[in-house]
């Protein structure tokens, strides 16, 4: 049935499970050179199937090569129709020695024109950013005279493509409205821990919460790709603000955010589209912190624009017009008025203080190299506009400089290598000359 729900990661994985199956029967009969464990960097849930039972009639079963073969190719195609290109080498690095073996020529020329068809496919999704692999969403069930020992289970949910909240919410509600009647159905769109003594026990309640891929820093470093951070993930995470007020929004000084992270007990893509959550871990962002987390992700959005290899001239302009702005209660500088100024730091904790000048230092370097980029991109219809994002940035430069009473951009914050490695690449590619690099003192100078 994945198939014809359009869940292709789901139904590629089922592929990849049963050859995973046979290949280590052969093996354990001596008969193929590898079992599951070649199977690991395609899914770690592989390591279900290694557990296999050496029962008697498993000896009975006629096995052999060409099932495996066979099996094989399905995955191939299964990924390919799940556009998991990333991984179909690991499968053909198991069919090439079988082939090789058998002096196929006909059937290698085959395999590693799958290959590169598939590296070809690589390089097009990464350029047109069009792939899509799946929306997640963490769903709870209420009501024990409805789902019985489902009652109070939560999972983690994989959607194809964009799915939105409000789709897979009427997509629960007729498949449980079949099942209870429509009437008795009751979507929680708060994210909020339910009380489950609260809800009407007359009622089906399903909690449904939108949920990203989680990745510590660590992770972050590892999982360069996009792909590599859609594939094989297991930790979730969504936020909520709250105030100690228990309104939900305040002013910057009271924002709070918690962050519930949520672990499920195998990796997406799986065989099944849901996966029971098994661990969940709640951290209380205070205001200090929840505005360096603010900062932190604008200073990554930029620095995830200005790397790209073609870069989005229109996003870039929006985000910097976003960071720039000198307004009294908008913007980055918001933040630092209400936590750096002489007379409030002292209330809180000087690491904490610390994080979040560091974090500011970080994003004033990051919006000096858009404006740079942003400069060698516009077109003379645009001078006037750059000049603007240009003095406006200026402006909340020598502001911040002042509440935190040090010069932030000096010449020297120009050299960092993450700027000229960038750029020495941006320059490549768009054959202009690197020599005006970003370590001309013109802003530095001028401010």
């Amino acid at each position: 049935g994945h198939i014809k729900n359009g869940d292709f990661s789901e139904a590629a994985m089922c592929y990849v499970h049963v050859a995973a199956l046979v290949a280590e029967f052969l093996h354990r009969k001596k008969l193929f050179s590898n079992g599951c464990s070649a199977f690991k960097k395609i899914t770690p849930n592989i390591d279900e199937e290694a557990a296999m039972k050496e029962d008697a009639g498993m000896m009975d079963v006629h096995y052999s090569e060409e099932v495996l073969l066979e099996l094989l190719e399905q995955c191939v195609d299964g990924l390919w129709k799940a556009e998991r290109y990333e991984v179909i080498s690991e499968i053909s690095k198991l069919i090439i020695p079988i082939y090789e073996k058998r002096r196929e020529f006909e059937k290698l020329t085959q395999v590693y024109r799958t290959l590169h068809g598939a590296y070809t496919k690589i390089l097009e999704v990464m350029h047109t950013k069009k792939r899509l692999l799946g929306t997640f969403f963490r769903v709870a069930f209420y009501g024990q005279s409805f789902f019985e020992e489902e009652d109070g289970k939560e999972y983690i949910y994989k959607e194809p493509k964009l799915t939105g909240l409000s789709e897979i919410s009427l997509r629960l509600v007729k498949l449980y409205g079949e099942k209870f009647g429509t009437e008795n159905v009751k979507i929680i769109q708060d994210s909020d821990k339910v009380n489950a003594k609260e809800l009407d026990p007359k009622y089906a309640h399903i909690q449904v919460t939108y949920v990203k891929p989680y990745f510590d820093d660590k992770e972050l470093t590892e999982r360069k790709t996009e792909f590599e951070r859609n594939h094989n993930i297991s930790r979730f995470v969504f936020e909520a603000p709250y105030t100690l007020s228990g309104k939900k929004q305040g002013c910057i000084e009271e924002q709070c955010k918690r962050r519930t992270i949520l672990t499920t007990s195998n990796s997406f893509p799986y065989v099944k589209k849901r996966i029971p959550i098994n661990y969940e871990q709640q951290i209380n962002l205070k205001p200090i912190d929840v505005a360096t987390d603010e900062i932190k992700d604008r200073t990554a959005e930029l620095q995830k624009l200005c790397s790209s290899a073609d870069v989005d001239m229109i996003q870039l302009q929006l985000k910097l017009q976003g960071c720039v702005s000198v307004q009294v209660n908008a913007g980055p500088l918001a933040y630092a008025r209400a936590f750096l100024n002489d007379s409030q730091a002292s209330k809180y904790p000087p690491k904490k203080v610390n994080e979040l000048k560091d974090m500011f230092r970080k994003f004033i370097q990051a919006c000096s190299i858009a404006l740079e980029l942003n400069e060698r991109l516009i077109k003379e219809d645009q001078i006037e506009y750059h000049e603007g994002l240009k003095s406006n940035f200026r402006d909340m430069v020598k502001e911040l400089s002042d509440i935190i009473h040090e010069q932030i951009l000096q010449e020297d914050t120009m050299h960092s290598p993450w700027l000229s490695n960038t750029f020495h690449v941006f320059c490549a590619i768009s054959g202009t000359s690197s020599d005006r690099g970003y370590g001309s003192p013109r802003y530095a100078a001028e401010i």
